[in-house]
Order: C-alpha cells, then structure tokens, then sequence
C-alpha cells in the first residue's frame, strides 16, 4: 500500500485493481477509455462518487481533449489545460489513492504520466445540518455538526472567517483510514500543545477508529481516570469559543461532535448557552448547577452514614420520623439507598435507548409507578425515595453527559463506603477521588489548572473577561482592548 507508483500504465491498472478488488466488489468500477490518444482508467465506487459530476467534469473534457504539446508534461497539462476540478490532487502512491477513491474521489490513471490524478467527486448521500439533540440552549445559535467532514468545516469557518484559523489534515487507522483535520489558531493556542496532539494522533495504531469517543479513549492521558480530559461539542459556536481559548479541536469524518483538547472541568461544567445569557442569569444557573452537582454526589452518602452511624447528628424529631419510617420496611437502609440508586440508573438507561420523547416519558411513567408501589408496598422508605430522587435530579445538571456518568459512579462509590464505615469510611474514599481529579493531566496540563483570566466557575460580565482560557499561550494576545465599552466614556 506505502509503494510508490511507477509510470508503466498497465502495471499501475493491474495493482490498482487488485488493491481496490474491483473484480471482488461490484460497486467498485474501473472505466477505462482513450484520451489524448492514451489509454487511461478511471477508478471509483459508484454511489460514493458523483456520476453526474464525472462525467460532466472528467470523463467529457477527457475524451474531447486536444494533445499536449512537445515536451509538455502530461499532468500539468491535465492540471492547466483539461480538467476544470477545484480539487484536483496528484498522488505518487498506491495507498494514498486507495484512500481518496474509498473516500469518494475518482482516480485517473494515463499512460505515460507518473502517478495518479485524484479528483473530489464525492456524491454520497449525507444528514442536513440540524438542530443539536444533546446541547440544546434557549439563547443562541441552533446549528449542529453532521457526519460530513467537509461540512462540518464550512460550518467551523463561517463561525469564524478569518485566515488565522488552520486546519491539518490527516487520517487515523492502520487498515481503514479515517479522515480528520486538526484545528487550531496559531499566536493563540500552544506550540507545545499542538505538536502533543499531533503526535498523539500520529501514532493510533488501530486498526480502524469508529468514532470520536474511541479516538478521545487512544490520545487521553490516563485512561483509568473516572473524569474524561477532553471536552466533546456538537455546537460549531461551541467549538469556536474552544479555538479562541487556545484549545486545539479535532474533527472527523463520520462523527456528529467535534473533540477539544486540552480541556479541564470548568469545560464540562459549562453550558453552551451560559455567555449568551446575562451574566445575573449565568452565575445563578452555575451556583444552581454547582449545587446540584454536590447534592449528586455526597447526599445519598452523607444521608447514609448519618442516619445508620451517626444518629446523634439528627434532631429528635427527624430520628424519630427515620425510625419510624423504617420500621415498617424489611431491608436495612444501606440495602434501600443501593437499590434505589440502581434502579433508578436502570431507568435512565432504559429510558435512553428506547428513541423520541417515549423514552422520556416512559422514565417519568417508571420512577412515579415503581417509587409509590414499593412505598405502598413498604419496601421503601418515602425518605430513602426522596433522597434518591434529589441526587438523581442533581446528576441532571451537569451538561456533559460524561460528567453525569462520572457522578454516578463516584456516587455509588461513597454510598457504598458510607453504608460500610459511616463518615470515617466516606471521607478517604471523597479525598482520594479529590486529589485523583486534581491530579489529573489534559495532553500533559492540569484539569483544574487556575491559570488564565477567562471565564472561570462564575460567570463575569462580558466587559470583564478580557483574558483568555487557562491553556492558551502566554503571549495570546487578549480578547478585546481597553476599553471593551468604549461607549461608556465617549460621547456621541
């Protein structure tokens, strides 16, 4: 696949058609005719590549074209003279022209010219952009990423059309190529990160990478953290606000989401639409967030150790209303709490697999019926439901739905610790999956790194966020000049 492609033409058909197993696959054609008083073939799948666009813009100006003059190279005249492609690519190796043909290139071989021609023909069938499923916002843009590479480009590049943006090519997957481009602005993301992320990409060695998130498993840092080190987006504005921090994005073909790196927890525990909110609105909805996110974690936990090991720590009354309430059940309350965090984690599973808006209300339907049946049938506490259903709204807040997961286990985690040890039991297991988040690496920089005078876990006004993201380069220079309202101290 990595030789080189010799001028002999019948050679050049022979290997091509073995490589691409035309005889083998019936949608891979090999059209060959005469041009310029030249065998030639062309090489394409059909339903892939445009049938309309080749012959309109290959095979028509092939067969009709004049006879290059003396001495005049057979593919620079091809380049200048014939063939009216905006894309047009010559490649001098088998495997990069296997590639662009499975990708939906068409590839021209002429005798006596080096090499191969490939052209973008590409005609397969695609989604239009839609309406984001996942990051869905009240205020701001609607447009999401597709599955389409060069789509989602044109989508990056008119939220931000300037030449300062680059985009690199390349492809991942040692048997099935993978097309992706890796983004970036220079003067505002690291050198050193750049060079990191390629290197990273540059050396997958799988054998074909299926999607984003597979790909985000092979380039993180540690892959036994609980936290995820990249941030995923399916909004173009989203990703643009990424460029501008100084992160680097990846996109890939056949992915609906785009990949940011390097990225920390402020990153998943923002909204997308938190900037274009009013900064009152936006620093109340993280504080409710925050919170939720807390109540997530620690209170089936802290309500576990307090009432089966630290009684002592309640007031008289709600002893007493605990007390009873689970004298009437016949499973302890650590069996309670378990069970009900699993069930109600099975739900959401369910619920998220079953497609439209029957699986949000088959949840609502399941948790009303399954959590009032076991209270009638006093095989639950009302407490422990209530508890249950605060941490289950709390893990809701969280917008990236690998934060929600994260949560999740980390919650089990402590209730199980609590349930076996009571405080002394929670609170090693709470400040070891502390310091394993604090520790924790995005391509070689802190998770949870203070530098930077961007935004932060409260959201500032737009006028006070002059600085960038914490992994931009130190010589970035800021986002606005001083002063960011100018009109506030000049007059009409």
């Amino acid at each position: 696949m990595t030789e080189a492609m010799a001028g002999d033409y019948s050679k050049k058909l022979r290997a091509l058609r073995a490589l691409c197993r035309a005889g083998e696959s019936e949608d891979v054609t090999v059209r060959e005719f005469s041009s310029m008083g030249r065998r030639a073939a062309l090489f394409y799948v059909d339903g892939i590549a445009s049938s309309a666009d080749m012959d309109r813009f290959l095979l028509r100006p092939l067969l009709t074209a004049a006879a290059p003059e003396a001495g005049a190279e057979l593919s620079a005249h091809l380049l200048s003279h014939v063939l009216p492609v905006a894309s047009l690519k010559r490649t001098d190796r088998y495997g990069d022209a296997v590639a662009r043909i499975f990708s939906g290139d068409a590839a021209l071989i002429l005798e006596g010219m080096d090499g191969a021609l490939t052209a973008d023909v590409k005609g397969f069938v695609k989604r239009a952009v839609s309406q984001p499923v996942n990051e869905t916002v009240v205020a701001g843009p609607h447009a999401a990423f597709t599955e389409s590479l060069r789509d989602n480009l044109v989508l990056l590049r008119r939220m931000y059309p300037s030449p300062d943006l680059v985009s690199e090519e390349m492809t991942v997957g040692t048997r099935v190529p993978t097309r992706l481009c890796l983004l970036y602005i220079p003067g505002i993301a690291r050198e050193e990160v750049i060079r990191e992320v390629r290197r990273r990409l540059l050396g997958c060695r799988a054998d074909y990478v299926s999607s984003l998130g597979m790909l985000e498993q092979l380039i993180e840092d540690d892959p036994f953290a609980l936290l995820p080190q990249a941030v995923s987006t399916e909004r173009p504005d989203r990703a643009v606000s990424f460029l501008c921090e100084g992160q680097a994005v990846i996109v890939m073909e056949n992915a609906p989401m785009v990949l940011a790196l390097p990225a920390g927890f402020l990153h998943l525990f923002h909204a997308p639409d938190d900037t274009s909110l009013r900064w009152q609105y936006g620093a109340f909805l993280r504080l409710l967030r925050l919170g939720g996110m807390a109540l997530a974690l620690l209170l089936p936990g802290a309500f576990l150790a307090l009432t089966v090991f630290h009684p002592e720590g309640m007031s008289l009354s709600l002893l007493t209303s605990v007390v009873e309430s689970q004298a009437r059940v016949p499973m302890t309350l650590f069996a309670s709490v378990l069970l009900m965090l699993l069930v109600f984690a099975l739900i959401n599973e369910a619920a998220s697999r079953i497609p439209g808006a029957m699986g949000a209300s088959l949840s609502i339907v399941s948790g009303l019926i399954l959590g009032q049946a076991a209270v009638e049938a006093d095989l639950i506490s009302p407490l422990v439901l209530i508890v249950v259903a605060l941490s289950g709204l709390g893990s809701y807040t969280a917008p990236a739905h690998a934060l929600t997961l994260a949560l999740r286990i980390a919650q089990l985690l402590l209730a199980v610790a609590a349930g076996i040890g009571g405080y002394p039991g929670m609170m090693p297991v709470l400040f070891f999956l502390l310091f394993r988040a604090a520790a924790l690496k995005s391509v070689g920089f802190p998770c949870f790194s203070p530098a930077g005078r961007g935004d932060r876990l409260l959201r500032l006004p737009i006028f006070l966020q002059r600085g960038r993201g914490p992994y931009a380069s130190p010589a970035a220079p800021p986002r606005a000049a001083e002063p960011v309202r100018a009109w506030r101290r000049e007059g009409p």
